[in-house]
């Protein structure tokens, strides 16, 4: 996997009817060079993975992002996620962050995020490494469960890990109520969690999902584990991304009979996602009487970037 980007890539471009700024081309490239050492981690130690969610949809319908998408979902069975999270502190490089979502910023979700830096850096070396995109950018990581296959223990599974959310969520409240939330203690019931979430790791189940999602939402989530226990190249962007052998299996369960229809659809978050860095950016930048029109030329995207979106206007 190489992704591999010259300037023109970073033209604005208009894709099934929908405008990609050179802002979220960089913002895409940057992510793209993210899964890039992620991916050279997962090969050195033979960890599996593959694009998901809507990064699967948009390989299989538009081989690279859809189009009015900004984030990228990568699916790992449970053992190799772990593994992953064991190494990633040693492997990562240096100012890479790693939240399971339960963090200052974060709370536990059964999903973890790895993003490049914290916060928006204008250093030559991040500017260099990542397309001259200033912005924390990454990827969701999606443990996937193995489900098991007698109902009685499928229900009793499902119940313990909701006991282990009500668990988390109560703490995390009552500490917030006093002002004091100790998170090294909200680590331990989320790994009582993921520790419920794994109890059939080893077991050879016909069944597999993404566990918090099925647990909240009973059995919307499970696909076949032969599905995805083999993974294939598609094209992604410049180059390929690993998706399931079975990718229009998943994507039939996942999406139903219309995904390969392109319809626009309502982002899960405030699209894009790069947008309160930049209001973040406009204000650090105005405390020293600074404004986007002074940044240097290979930025100035970003005034463009805000400029278009509503949220700047050049004095």
């Amino acid at each position: 996997m190489l992704f591999e980007f010259d300037e023109t890539y970073f033209k604005d471009e208009e894709r099934s009817g929908f405008l990609i700024t050179e802002c979220m081309k960089r913002y895409w490239a940057a992510a793209l060079r993210t899964v890039e050492i992620f991916d050279e981690i997962c090969r050195r130690y033979n960890l599996s993975y593959w694009a998901d969610c809507g990064s699967m949809l948009g390989a299989f319908r538009h081989h690279g992002f859809i189009p009015w998408d900004d984030d990228i979902d990568l699916g790992m069975p449970r053992k190799d996620y772990n593994l992953f999270l064991e190494i990633a502190e040693k492997e990562l490089p240096e100012g890479f962050f790693v939240s399971r979502y339960e963090s200052n910023v974060h709370k536990y979700n059964g999903t973890t995020v790895v993003i490049n830096h914290q916060g928006t850096l204008f250093s030559s070396e991040i500017l260099g490494e990542y397309y001259n995109c200033p912005f924390p950018v990454g990827f969701d990581l999606y443990p996937y469960d193995n489900v098991p296959d007698d109902e009685n223990e499928l229900q009793k599974w499902r119940l313990d890990y909701l006991r282990c959310l009500h668990e988390i969520r109560t703490m995390r409240e009552d500490m917030e109520k006093e002002g004091n939330v100790d998170f090294e203690k909200l680590k331990e019931k989320v790994d009582e969690a993921e520790i419920v979430a794994a109890r059939y790791a080893g077991s050879d189940t016909e069944n597999m999902t993404r566990f918090i999602f099925m647990a909240l939402e009973n059995k919307s989530e499970v696909l076949k584990r032969k599905w995805c226990d083999i993974q294939m190249e598609m094209p992604f962007e410049t180059a390929t991304i690993p998706v399931p052998l079975y990718i229009e299996e998943v994507l039939l369960s996942r999406f139903g009979a219309d995904y390969v229809r392109s319809v626009k659809a309502a982002s899960a978050h405030n699209y894009p996602l790069y947008k309160r860095d930049i209001v973040g950016m406009m204000e650090f930048l105005k405390n020293g009487g600074i404004e986007l029109k002074d940044l240097p030329p290979i930025l100035q995207y970003i005034r463009r970037e805000a400029e278009y979106r509503g949220i700047y206007k050049e004095k």
